[in-house]
């Protein structure tokens, strides 16, 4: 559950385990009000990660991390978007991420090319990067890659986004074409 008493509970054991199996969420049924604008957050500090499990509609995700996050709107009765963060050592160990990501997510051809042709860093010494959207394992996720030149820790922030919306074909169909949601997508499905 992500209200005061679950946060606390995944924080003291380490671990936490989510259903999110429906193609739309009730925000209840993860311990979330009705009614209010939100975002549900779980923090350890860096060397303490979590093992968050994220049962999905086609996947099941195992995720350690510090730092773990649900939002919702006042205005739905469902859970929008599971927002983790990844830190790994390295620019080989971030390469290996984004491959990997990839691989289980299926980002575009266009998005792929501008991470590997590392163009956008060429100027700055950190910076951030996005990989769009994805929808190879049936739940939209995006990928947003942190990144700082010298620095031995990189950041990789993921967005599944679970809202009714998301799971209709034709929207999964444009963010297979195009790494985005349709030009006035509304998430509720409408």
């Amino acid at each position: 559950m992500m209200d005061k008493a679950g946060i606390k509970k995944i924080k003291a054991d380490g671990v936490g385990r989510f259903d999110l199996t429906a193609t739309s969420v009730p925000k209840e049924s993860v311990g979330l009000p009705l009614n209010e604008n939100l975002v549900a957050y779980a923090a350890t500090d860096h060397g303490k990660p979590m093992d968050i499990t994220l049962e999905l509609p086609q996947d099941t995700l195992h995720i350690k991390t510090s730092d773990f996050k649900m939002s919702i709107d006042s205005s739905t009765s469902y859970v929008s978007v599971v927002t983790w963060f990844e830190a790994v050592e390295g620019w080989p160990a971030l390469e290996e991420a984004v491959a990997a990501a990839n691989e289980r997510y299926g980002f575009t051809a266009g998005k792929l090319a501008a991470w590997e042709s590392k163009n956008f860093m060429k100027d700055d010494e950190k910076g951030s990067q996005s990989l769009g959207m994805g929808v190879k394992n049936g739940t939209a996720m995006y990928l947003n890659v942190y990144w700082k030149k010298g620095s031995p820790t990189q950041v990789l922030q993921f967005d599944a986004l679970i809202a009714p919306g998301y799971y209709t074909p034709e929207v999964q169909a444009e963010i297979i074409d195009f790494g985005r949601a349709p030009i006035g997508f509304r998430d509720n499905g409408e």
